[in-house]
């Protein structure tokens, strides 16, 4: 039998058989089947592919060359099977053509469609038994057989992906890293399944990167990613891997995210290179952009590490920012202050920024005496003195100023004061120029003030500004005389001496005095009248005697002098006040008194006691006469009285005479005053006259004038209209009691 040509077999028999068997019925007898080898072999081959699951097409062209012809038979074979599995019968014009399938190959999957240019065999969720060569024999009216085979290819899909690390271990979280920005990094995917074998692709910004594939074995393809140095851009880049066999269906894929250590882009210190106020307290901020994770941050002043810092990193990682409270001093000036950004994860990341401090501060202020002069010995009266005032000042002095005892110095070369800016000369210094010396030096920042340098000028003792020179002594009575001295050193002794009342001057022994440094105490008792007279004292020290002693009077101590002209002021309804002249408080210290009755009436109403002679009676009853009895009172007794009459106003309501109610005032009556004074005196005089002739008659007998006990009640009323009054001779505690006697008759 020749190559290439079909057995030849009884061709009526065999489509007897095909029929036979697409209808159901039973092959005849002697009917074999038997693969058939014909001229189709030698047709050409279409090629149809299907993805598995889904739809295959076979197309088969049924369209005659010949006008008015037409298919009557279409038959589907698999392989080079003669039994049919899929049948079109259109033999019968007359009826829709019918359709058989066999019921073991495609189980309902197959449908053919001869309607269609070119029609096709159409087979449903294909599968991968479905694979191989199909032929389409067409039998026509006229024309003959026709034969087309295609080659169905049902795809298989890879069925999943891995992504490995270098190490072939899974990636958790499909998350790769973290990696050092930097670094190299390399990873692989694995594609499982598939037929034909897929092709795996790495894909990063939509675009294929690795195309490379290797086959591991009929199941498994991997594509490994070499990525030699990660960057920046590399933080949260997403990689894709992707397996696909056919252009049908979408490629499988599976992603990876890249997680990174980045370095510090930049670190920054705003408002740096300012100049900073020592001892104030600032929060200086340190901003580090681009590290990832945030950094460790220091901060250095020099080579030593501050402390006392906060971080906070934003919501993005990206940006951390440092606040360090500082307070600098002036001996952090020109030092270098720095903040520095540091990755532990990432060897030699650090960066840093910082600047040279520029304090400003108060002035410093240092005062001594000047260095050409030595001031070791002691400074007397006269001499010359110099001042340097040295100053550290940042920013300079715009002034400096002088200080004595804490009031300004002012340039004076009259006055023996010299000010040239950071020096001060007093010449021919008095002991007023002793005391504390400040220099003051003034920059933006505020005033600063030197240490103060005391000036100890050394002088010769002289009597204390302020000393009591008068001493008021009752005869037997001690006084103590003191006699204090200003004088450097005060280490002083002392020279008393006393000038009597007859011109006789006497040595004090220096056992009658008590001396201490630069005070004295000479304790005297005046026994007669011509103990009394001055007392004077000397003092000397290292630096010499005193050229003018402190003199001290002593004077008898009596009482007080009575008061004069007593002035009532002003009336009102209530209140009657009077203003008195002091005498002589006789050496000692005095009060004054006031002692109201009601005229008519010898029951003390009222009495006020005060410092100086003004006297605010309150309380009154109006329209009513009081009789006032005026004194001044030391330690030695009571003064003469002094009686004036007072009238308080009557209250309007019941006043009908309006010249009572507006009685003159003192203002109005002054201009009378000289005269009526005149008047009394000469009154005054006349009754003194006719009082001596009176006791010249009377004798000694009349004891009771002479104490004042039985003078007679008239002469202790001495006021006129005026409101002046006048003293009376009586004692003023025996006045008191004979005024009580007489009041009631005044």
């Amino acid at each position: 039998m020749a190559r290439g040509r079909p057995a030849m077999v009884n061709t009526g028999a065999l489509l007897l058989v095909g029929i036979v068997l697409l209808q159901g019925l039973p092959a005849p007898a002697g009917a074999t089947v038997t693969i058939v080898k014909d001229d189709y072999e030698n047709t050409p081959l279409h090629m149809a592919e299907a993805v598995q699951g889904m739809t295959g097409k076979l197309e088969c062209n049924i369209t005659s060359q010949i006008d008015g012809d037409r298919a009557t038979l279409v038959i589907w074979y698999k392989g080079g099977l003669s039994i049919p599995l899929y049948t079109y019968d259109a033999r019968d014009p007359q009826r829709e053509g019918s359709h058989r399938t066999s019921n073991t190959s495609f189980d309902g999957r197959a449908n053919f469609h001869p309607r269609r240019t070119p029609a096709y065999l159409e087979i449903r969720q294909t599968k991968s038994s479905d694979s191989g060569v199909y032929r389409c024999r067409v039998d026509f009216h006229k024309s003959p057989t026709r034969n087309t085979r295609v080659q169905l290819s049902v795809i298989i899909p890879p069925e999943k992906l891995q992504i490995v690390d270098a190490t072939g271990h899974s990636i958790p979280h499909y998350i790769l890293g973290p990696y050092n920005e930097g670094a190299s990094a390399n990873f692989t995917c694995v594609a499982s399944g598939g037929r034909p074998t897929p092709t795996v692709n790495w894909w990063y910004d939509n675009e294929i990167v690795n195309h490379s594939s290797t086959v591991l074995s009929e199941r498994r393809v991997k594509n490994t990613l070499i990525l030699s140095r990660l960057e920046r851009k590399h933080l949260k880049a997403v990689f894709t891997c992707t397996a696909s066999n056919n252009n049908v269906t979408n490629p499988i894929s599976a992603s990876v995210t890249l997680d990174m250590n980045l370095r510090p882009l930049l670190v920054s210190l705003p408002g740096k290179n300012r100049a900073l106020s020592a001892n104030h307290t600032y929060d200086l901020q340190c901003e580090v952009h681009g590290s990832r994770p945030a950094p460790i941050v220091t901060w250095w002043k020099g080579s030593v590490q501050m402390r006392g810092h906060q971080e906070t990193t934003d919501a993005e990682g990206n940006v951390t920012v440092s606040i360090l409270t500082f307070r600098p001093t002036i001996d952090d000036m020109g030092k270098h202050l720095s903040c520095r950004a540091e990755m532990a994860v990432i060897p030699d990341a650090g960066k840093e920024d910082g600047w040279n401090l520029i304090i400003h501060h108060v002035p410093v202020v240092t005062l001594e005496y000047g260095t050409n002069y030595n001031y070791t010995s002691s400074i007397r009266e006269g001499a010359d003195v110099y001042f340097e005032c040295n100053i550290k000042s940042n920013p300079w002095v715009y002034k400096v100023i002088w200080r004595h005892q804490g009031k300004e110095l002012l340039n004076n070369p009259s006055e023996g004061i010299i000010v040239s800016n950071q020096s001060l000369v007093l010449q021919n210094v008095s002991r007023s120029r002793a005391g504390l010396y400040t220099c003051v030096g003034s920059n933006q920042e505020g005033d600063g003030e030197s240490n103060p340098v005391h000036l100890d000028i050394k002088f010769a003792p002289v009597c204390r500004p302020g000393l009591a020179t008068v001493y008021n002594v009752g005869r037997n009575e001690q006084a103590r005389i003191a006699c204090e001295l200003e004088a450097n050193p005060p280490e002083v002794a002392f020279v008393w001496k006393h000038n009597t009342s007859v011109s006789e001057t006497l040595d004090i022994p220096v056992t009658h005095v008590t001396s201490e440094h630069a005070k004295s105490i000479f304790r005297f008792k005046p026994i007669s009248e011509s103990d009394y007279g001055t007392l004077l004292c000397w003092g000397s020290n290292e630096i010499g005697t005193q050229t003018e002693p402190c003199v001290f009077n002593l004077i008898p101590a009596g009482k007080p002098d009575p008061l004069s002209n007593c002035t009532i002021l002003n009336q009102t309804f209530d209140m009657v006040q009077i203003e008195c002249l002091e005498g002589f408080d006789g050496g000692l210290q005095q009060e004054f008194l006031a002692d109201m009755y009601v005229i008519g009436n010898r029951q003390l109403i009222g009495s006020i006691k005060t410092r100086v002679p003004l006297f605010e009676l309150k309380g009154l009853e109006p329209g009513v006469g009081y009789n006032i009895y005026l004194s001044a009172k030391n330690s030695k007794g009571s003064s003469d009285l002094t009686y004036l009459q007072a009238f308080t106003v009557k209250n309007p309501e019941k006043q009908t005479d309006l010249s009572l109610v507006y009685a003159p005032t003192l203002h109005q009556i002054k201009p009378f005053i000289g005269t009526l004074v005149g008047a009394v005196a000469a009154v005054i005089s006349l009754a003194s006259i006719v009082v001596c002739v009176t006791r010249l008659r009377g004798g000694s007998g009349s004891g009771a004038d002479r104490d004042g006990r039985a003078g007679d009640c008239s002469q202790m009323s001495t006021n006129d209209a005026s409101g002046l009054s006048q003293s009376l001779p009586l004692d003023g505690e025996l006045a008191r009691e004979q005024l009580q006697q007489c009041n009631g008759s005044v």
